[in-house]
This record gives C-alpha cells, structure tokens and sequence, in this order.
C-alpha cells in the first residue's frame, strides 16, 4: 500500500462529519484532499485552516465532479443534497464514501440504490458500528457456537446528545438519524430480515418529534431483537453520563459489550470460556473506513466487510416503519420548551454535551 500513489480525493460538505473525514485522510499515506467544497464561506474558512494551502476550497461542487483527477469523493453535507450528489458521482465515475441517510426521503435512497447497481462504482456508507473492533469480536464469538444458538439481540444507546433543533432536519427524525445504526447493526447480528415489530415513544421537553424511542419484534428467523435510543439522557445534570450497551444472548451464553467512549469492554461468557476485551472505543471508526476503501480502491473490489448502499437502504427503511409504528400508539410529551431552551444554552454557550456541533448563532427548528 505504502508504494500506491496517493489516491486524490475530495470532500462534499464541511460540516462536522466532513472535519473529521479531513483530519483522519491527512494522518493517512494513502489519501491526497485535493478539494473541498461547501456553500457556507465559514465552512470554508475552518477548512483553510486545517487542509493544506494547495488544497481548493469551493462553493461550487461541479468544481469537484469536472476534476478528472478525483477519483474518490466524501459526501458528508445534509441528506436533501445526497442523491444529487450520488447521481453526479455516478455521472463522472467518482467513487463514493457516503453519510446516511442516502437521500431525503426512502423513495429517493430506492433510486440511488438502482442507479449505483447498473454501474461498476464503488460506494461505502459510514455505518461506523460495522467496521467497530468490538462487534467484529462478538459476532466471531457466535460463530464459534461458544452461546449455542443466537437468539437475543438487545441494543441501547442513550447519551445526551443532540438537542432538538440542532442538526436532524435534513436527515429525518432522531431515530432516523442516529437510530437507523441500531437498527442496522441488530440485523447485521441476526443475518435476517425484520419480521415484527412494536414501537414506543415520547416527545421530551413537548418537541414536535419523539426523542426517544424503543422498539422490539422478530426476525424472519426467529430471533427477538429490542432496540432503545435517545439523546435524552441527564442533559441538564450537573456531570454528563450515558448508558449504551451491546447485550447478545444465545441458547447457552452470552456476549455484551459497554463503553464509555474512550474504552469499549467486552465480555465473553461462552461454554468453554470466559474473556474480558478492553481496547480502545475507536468512535467512528473512520481510519478503518478510509483504509478498507482506500484498499478497495487499489484492488479493483469492494471490500466484503464495508457498508454497501444496500445495507443503508433497509436500515433507514425499517428505522422509518418503527417511527410510523410509534406514532399509531400514545405518544406522550413530557417536559417544556423552557427546558429545551435551557440544554440548548448549554450545549451552545458552555460546550457541555455529546456530538457538539460548531458554535452557531441561531437554532433551525
């Protein structure tokens, strides 16, 4: 890989997500950021100050699609640009390294599904719990049959992360957004198709839309599966806190895993053997991402252990059938928009929180 020129990339949207793809490409050998585009000149500005002076900075993505030396492109800007986006890619042969969801709506991800199946380009999407140390550990601890047969898939992440009004709009409700990865990662683990379901949820601090939701059912081959996600957990509280975890039960064992995100544990209760892992929480996961791609790319294949455009596509449908489940039952409110004011304060002002986005001005609610 060392000897492989570097491989000339670009990066769509910098936001958040597209600082962190920058920061990670520029500790790589393997990446050349020639590009960056994004329509707000602040964006623009931050990114002067991280990417190299000979890296263009633009308001204009044609400028990155009409470059014929970029043949990789980062598509980290809001979910209502991304089937344009994808399209162009298409278009122009760029390979793609994608956010999700991979357009405003499912009906638009379906088109985007299609039109990357007739073409011979290589896409990825950041679903970063796929390419995360600790899931790969515990689904070849199943396979070994150490739990007998697999038949619980429990998931909850709760944290206080975004508020309401600081980031879903483009993407969909909360559990569309940050949701769907659960959703994703428990029928990646039951290596079948959702069955049943049943969803609850509640709309904190009186938002228009639920903040939290927890949903159970089946698979088509019998395993159960429940899922629990919110970014509701203690926002005010005088020290932040979390709780997430990763719970698999079988016939015979069991396999968990927690974190505090900096060092994920995982234990490993089977017929033969105990273990406790502790390794580093690795967050996005994004140098394995980039590596795996940048590989794929030399090799002239996908790697089968990346994210296809597929995988994104059910798991935003289903995260999208277990909000449309939730909204037929109850869905009380609990709180006021006094509160909601009060977190938003805080996370902006004090930069207390989980998933601070830049300092801004002004929410868009």
């Amino acid at each position: 890989m060392s000897s492989h020129p570097r491989i000339k990339a670009a990066i769509i949207g910098f936001g958040r997500m597209g600082e962190m793809y920058l920061h990670q490409m520029l500790r790589s050998t393997q990446w050349e950021v020639r590009a960056i585009c994004d329509t707000d000149p602040d964006a623009l500005a931050v990114a002067a100050n991280i990417a190299p002076s000979d890296t263009v900075l633009t308001a204009h993505e044609d400028d990155i699609f009409n470059d014929p030396q970029i043949c990789m492109v980062v598509l980290s800007a809001l979910a209502d640009s991304r089937k344009r986006h994808l399209f162009k890619a298409v278009e122009h042969h760029k390979h793609v390294v994608t956010e999700k969801p991979l357009g405003s709506n499912i009906e638009e991800e379906y088109e985007v599904m299609e039109k990357i199946r007739q073409n011979n380009l290589m896409v990825t999407v950041n679903l970063p719990l796929r390419t995360a140390w600790y899931h790969k550990v515990i689904r070849e601890f199943i396979s070994s049959g150490e739990i007998g047969d697999l038949a619980i898939v429990r998931i909850c992440h709760m944290t206080p992360g975004l508020a309401p009004g600081e980031g879903h709009w483009a993407e969909g409700p909360l559990f569309h957004d940050c949701g769907l990865h659960y959703v994703d990662i428990a029928h990646w683990y039951a290596q079948s198709d959702f069955k049943t379901w049943n969803a609850q949820a509640i709309r904190m601090w009186n938002y228009h839309e639920p903040w939290w939701l927890q949903v159970h059912g089946t698979f088509e081959n019998g395993i159960v599966f429940d899922i629990t996600q919110g970014h509701v957990y203690g926002q005010l509280a005088k020290d932040l806190t979390h709780n997430g975890y990763v719970d698999i039960i079988g016939t015979k064992g069991i396999a968990r895993m927690t974190h505090d995100f900096v060092t994920a544990t995982v234990e490993l209760h089977g017929i033969t053997k105990t273990q406790v892992i502790r390794k580093p929480f690795g967050d996005k996961n994004l140098d394995v991402l980039l590596d795996l791609f940048a590989r794929s790319i030399i090799q002239g294949n996908l790697d089968p252990s990346l994210p296809k455009v597929k995988d994104a596509v059910i798991a935003s449908e289903y995260a999208w059938k277990f909000l449309e489940d939730a909204a037929r039952h109850d869905m009380p409110a609990r709180g006021d928009n006094k509160t909601l004011e009060e977190i938003r304060e805080r996370r902006n002002n004090k930069r207390i929180g989980y998933g601070l986005l830049r300092k801004k001005k002004k929410y868009n609610d």
